[in-house]
């Protein structure tokens, strides 16, 4: 006797791996936000009061390919 598996549409993905994932059809775009993820790590380290700082990289500044190393 084989065993079947019935494979169910459960709709649309809506958190995977701590990620909550939305979907904007009219504009094309897909964002991915770990907020709850970190939220979670932040009282597992029991730091959820800890003073938020800003980055040391300008907010405008864009990655590029040609600043990745080489090797």
């Amino acid at each position: 006797m084989a065993n079947s598996f019935a494979m169910k549409d459960l709709g649309a993905t809506k958190q995977i791996l701590g990620m909550r994932i939305t979907r904007d059809r009219k504009n094309c775009k897909l964002t991915l936000s770990q907020s709850e993820y970190i939220e979670k790590v932040l009282k597992r380290f029991n730091t959820q009061n800890g003073k938020p700082t800003s980055i040391p990289l300008a907010s405008h500044f864009k990655f590029s390919t040609k600043e990745c190393p080489k090797a």
